[in-house]
């Protein structure tokens, strides 16, 4: 048994001991979210795409001939927030890069560990399809988006609590740690949309604007990657699946509004299935460059709260059609939903030579 087969044992065992299915489990989501962070943060990360002269480690390594002023350098382009990151861990840790990485981890572990306590119907679906999606995988190595990516997870409950004004700031220090996380900033105002025609409206126009602009919005993502080195092209080669994402967004799609129709006094789960939407208009570009998945992905990445809510019996849903064995389908779904999530995350690890084998830092 692998390091990744044996983080999911423990994920189900703790979920049978503590009954992790259940919404608001703040116990079991704390030993869950220690487990998760036991093998991103203390993994030994001196040996996984090192081999640049611009990855993170030769950056980190750069601090101590920068002073404050010259963070803002060509090393970091716009994301002034990491370089001072940067610079900051560097000085506390006396340049210890492991320390570094493993901070990181333990934010974004928490700031996932908080979404799905706060809204996740079922907290042990949201963890696996977080792993089965590959959301797991990729914060191993892009650590500018996923910092950003954890810091709009918080900006998402400021959506909910209609606070516009603490939304705006942290998509501001997002985008100082990942400037594309600018993508996020009008859904505040595209929340207060009603899921119906104009919403479908909008995401056409957004459709037509993505296609028309669409090289300047590759000339703006390529000038954040081409300084991150060889780590994030990894995260990007190594895990991807292209030709299946697009359409596992399109069945989350149809299978929510089949099984939860949406409405406007739903309104946490009619603001996610507009990210969904979102989601698939930058998906779609993915055909023209790979790098419009990370557009996607600061929407998509809340499908791991999303799922749950399409089959959450507690809620009050609305399927579309009143077919008989709607009920049938409805408790089978999940646990095929479920058990993708798990043969995809297992299967897509050992394909991947710069995260398996596994090794922790203590390892080497």
């Amino acid at each position: 048994m692998n390091t990744y087969e044996l983080l999911v044992v423990l994920v189900f065992a703790t979920a049978l001991l503590m009954q992790g299915y259940r919404q608001g489990n703040r116990k079991f989501v704390i030993v869950a979210c220690l487990l998760l962070f036991a093998v991103y943060g203390l993994r030994d990360c001196y040996s996984i795409g090192n081999d640049s002269s611009s990855s993170y480690l030769h950056q980190f390594q750069r601090m101590p001939d920068y002073t404050w002023s010259e963070i803002v350098s060509v090393d970091f382009n716009d994301n002034i927030g990491f370089g001072l990151y940067f610079k900051v861990a560097s000085e506390l840790t006396n340049g210890d890069y492991q320390i570094c990485i493993s901070l990181i981890a333990a934010f974004v572990t928490f700031s996932f560990g908080w979404l799905i306590y706060r809204y996740s119907p079922n907290p042990l679906a949201s963890i696996l399809y977080h792993l089965g999606l590959l959301f797991y995988l990729f914060h191993f190595n892009a650590l500018k988006q996923s910092i950003a990516m954890a810091i709009l997870m918080f900006a998402f409950g400021q959506i909910v609590n209609r606070r516009a004004i603490r939304f705006v700031v942290l998509v501001l220090i997002a985008t100082q740690f990942h400037f594309p996380a600018i993508i996020f900033l009008p859904t505040y105002w595209i929340a207060k949309l009603k899921p119906g025609r104009s919403f479908l409206i909008m995401l056409a126009v957004m459709l037509v604007l993505t296609y028309l602009f669409r090289n300047q919005l590759l000339n703006l993502m390529l000038s954040m990657y081409k300084e991150e080195g060889r780590s994030d092209t990894v995260s990007m080669e190594g895990i991807r699946f292209l030709r299946n994402k697009a359409l596992i967004m399109i069945v989350i799609v149809a299978a929510a509004i089949l099984f939860r129709k949406p409405r406007a006094e739903d309104r946490v789960y009619s603001i996610l299935l507009e990210f969904m939407g979102l989601a698939i208009v930058f998906q779609t570009f993915c055909g023209y460059n790979n790098i419009f998945e990370r557009l996607a992905d600061y929407f998509f990445q809340f499908s791991v709260i999303f799922i749950p809510m399409v089959f959450d019996k507690n809620a009050d849903r609305e399927p579309l059609f009143g077919w008989r064995f709607m009920s049938v389908v409805d408790t089978i779904a999940p646990y095929l939903f479920c058990g993708f999530g798990v043969y995809r995350f297992l299967t897509t690890v050992v394909r991947d030579p710069t995260i398996f084998p596994y090794r922790f830092f203590f390892q080497a």
